[in-house]
Parts: structure tokens; C-alpha cells; sequence
């Protein structure tokens, strides 16, 4: 009841407004996005999806033309929306401006994915790292994470620990290179930490905020299989459809 009346006066001193138009209604009181925005938000469901990187399929395959011909570490992508302008804004406002509110509708449905992920057993959680520069003077300060919601949800769902195999040795960002530049650019961008050397644990998630080539994820998941992982799996808010 307490914490109930506390969310009450927030919510009426500092009310959370949409983060797209700064509109206030029910709707962005509670997820963080107006009833209008929300609705121009949607996007269509497709018939068929690949089964390792969920991408949109015509016709009922198993696999992507992409998944068939490439070496690909990861096991299975679970995406919780495809992504379109809107919830790309949505995206780039939490990324770059910090604006967690954001997070609460980009999570929505969340809560059924995880379900679904609890069958698996995993074994633990992986936020992908970016590039801090914060890092190399304090080694221990944990930068934000636009997927930190992702994480906070899949800890009190599923109970397995966050840990940090991973470091990224790259400054550069995936953003604006080609698909093909991603893909070599990735490779040399990411190192298994030495105190993580042949000791991941068999059955990780790992979680990025959107799924645009693979390219990322897909390096992360050969690091960590290189090192003593099984099987990875990916959870993400967006997943680029083009």
C-alpha cells in the first residue's frame, strides 16, 4: 500500500509524459508513451519467421537464406517487436539522451518472452558491452545500458545472474557502416576477459537493444562459445525487418 501511495504523488508531482509528443494520458503514466503514439507504433506480424534470427519470412521456411549460408554462433533470436521509425526514435532517445522512461513500452510483452525462455534453463545473462572510455580509469563504473530493463526483467523472471565475460576493445560504432563493414568490423571489436577464459557457463542470454544485421551478436556468441558456451541465445527490444 505504501509503495502504491508513493507512485500516486509521483505520478501527480512529476507525471511521466509520452516520450515522443510530451502529450499526458493513462497510457504514458504507465508505459511511458501516449495512447496516440502507441498506436503509431504498431507494426504488422509476419505469416512465417526464420527460427535462428526471427527475421520475416513469405513462406514457411526454417531457416533465412542468410542463417543457411553463414556461419552463424548464435542458437535463437527473440526479438519483441520489429522495428519502424517510431520505436527507432524511441530507441535513439534511450540511447542517446538517457531517457529510461522510454524503456517501459519498449519492453512490453517481455513478460511472455521470458515465459518462453524459462524452458530453456538457462544458466546466466549477458548485457553486450559498449565501448567506455570511463573504463580504462575506473575499471569497476558500469556505464548505462539501454538494455538495462531488458535485464532487470529477465532477474526477476527467470533468477539467473548477470555476468561480464566480455569487453569491447573497439571505439567505433556499428552505426553507419555497410552490412559487409559490420560484419569485419565486429570481429576484431569485442575479447573474451581473462578471468572468463574457457569458464562461461553452458546456457547464456544475451541481451542487446535491437537486432539490425547480427553482426554484433552473432561475434559476442563466438567469443563466448569459443570459451566454453553451448548454446546462445539473443533477446532484444527491436529487430530491424529491411
Amino acid at each position: 500500500m505504501r509503495s502504491i501511495f508513493i507512485l500516486r504523488l509521483l505520478n501527480f508531482f512529476l507525471p511521466l509524459l509520452c516520450g515522443i509528443c510530451g502529450r499526458e494520458d493513462f497510457f504514458s503514466l504507465k508505459t511511458g508513451i501516449c495512447k496516440r503514439c502507441a498506436s503509431a507504433a504498431r507494426t504488422s506480424k509476419p505469416l512465417y519467421r526464420c527460427n535462428v534470427c526471427s527475421s520475416p519470412l513469405v513462406v514457411p521456411l526454417a531457416v533465412c537464406g542468410f542463417c543457411d549460408s553463414r556461419n552463424v554462433f548464435f542458437t535463437k533470436v527473440f526479438c519483441l517487436r520489429d522495428r519502424n521509425d517510431l520505436l527507432g526514435d524511441l530507441l535513439n532517445k534511450l540511447k542517446s539522451n538517457n531517457e529510461y522512461p522510454v524503456s517501459i513500452f519498449l519492453s512490453l510483452g517481455i513478460r511472455r518472452t521470458l515465459r518462453e525462455l524459462r524452458t530453456l534453463g538457462l544458466d546466466a545473462c549477458v548485457l553486450l558491452p559498449s565501448y567506455s572510455k570511463n573504463k580504462i580509469f575506473h575499471p569497476d563504473l558500469r556505464p548505462f545500458s539501454p538494455s538495462s530493463r531488458l535485464y532487470e526483467e529477465t532477474k526477476r523472471i527467470l533468477k539467473i545472474p548477470l555476468i561480464d565475460p566480455l569487453i569491447k576493445t573497439s571505439q567505433e560504432r556499428q552505426a553507419g557502416k555497410s552490412f559487409s563493414e559490420r560484419f569485419f568490423h565486429a570481429y576484431s571489436a569485442w575479447k573474451i576477459k581473462p578471468n572468463w577464459e574457457d569458464r562461461c557457463p553452458s546456457k547464456i542470454l544475451l541481451l542487446d537493444d535491437v537486432f539490425t544485421t547480427g553482426a554484433s551478436v552473432n561475434e559476442a556468441s563466438r567469443i563466448l562459445k569459443k570459451n566454453g558456451a553451448k548454446s546462445v541465445y539473443i533477446l532484444t527490444y527491436l529487430r530491424v525487418s529491411d
